[in-house]
């Protein structure tokens, strides 16, 4: 076999299927590390099809994160996806996995839910000079890319600490609490938003 980067197997492909018996509903399963894309390749390409009238329910079953690169095409799919996204996370929902979650138009959590959220590992190889100018885009880059994700989600002194190395841990019900806050500060934002457009 194959092995990726991380010297394993290659990994496989998350399973996707259709269910007969809840017309235009597709379902993901995602149970593993995100280690590739190609992971996601028949779950994207389902999410690419489906109309407003489907709808696409992910199961999020303890999954410890990983390729930040790899969620990121994931969520990019999800963003474009026509159909209402549904996920059903269950036992560790940590790192990337938080964010993809995040990205659910509904979900359900079950009784052991829990979640990591940290500022996750990267690194820079090469010359000197570009492990220098690596590691000041990633700086950058990322920290961005982290308070965009867990807007609203974590106060801003959440996202510095975590920043700064701190892991945070959530059960299910402190997931719930931040989801519904969340979603009445983006609604409000979105709703201020529109009126300006009016005036």
């Amino acid at each position: 076999k194959a092995t990726n980067y991380y010297g394993h197997n290659e990994p496989r492909e998350y399973n996707v299927s259709f269910i007969p018996d809840k017309s235009g509903t597709y379902r993901v399963e995602i149970d593993s590390a995100i280690e590739a894309v190609s992971q996601f390749s028949t779950a994207i390409q389902v999410m690419g099809l489906a109309t407003e009238d489907d709808q696409v329910e992910i199961l999020l079953s303890c999954c410890p994160g990983g390729s930040v690169d790899a969620g990121d095409s994931f969520i990019h799919a999800m963003k474009k996806c026509q159909a209402p996204i549904h996920i059903i996370a269950t036992g560790g929902t940590h790192s990337m996995a938080s964010q993809i979650l995040l990205c659910a138009d509904s979900f359900e959590l079950s009784d052991s839910f829990n979640s990591l959220i940290h500022s996750g590992q990267d690194g820079a190889y090469g010359t000197v000079p570009e492990y220098h100018a690596k590691s000041a885009f990633d700086l950058e880059f990322r920290t961005r890319k982290f308070k965009e994700a867990y807007k609203y989600f974590l106060s801003e002194q959440e996202i510095d600490n975590v920043l700064k190395g701190q892991d945070l841990w959530l059960d299910g019900a402190q997931w719930c609490e931040r989801a519904v806050k969340s979603s009445d500060m983006y609604k409000a934002e979105y709703e201020a938003a529109v009126e300006e457009e009016v005036k």
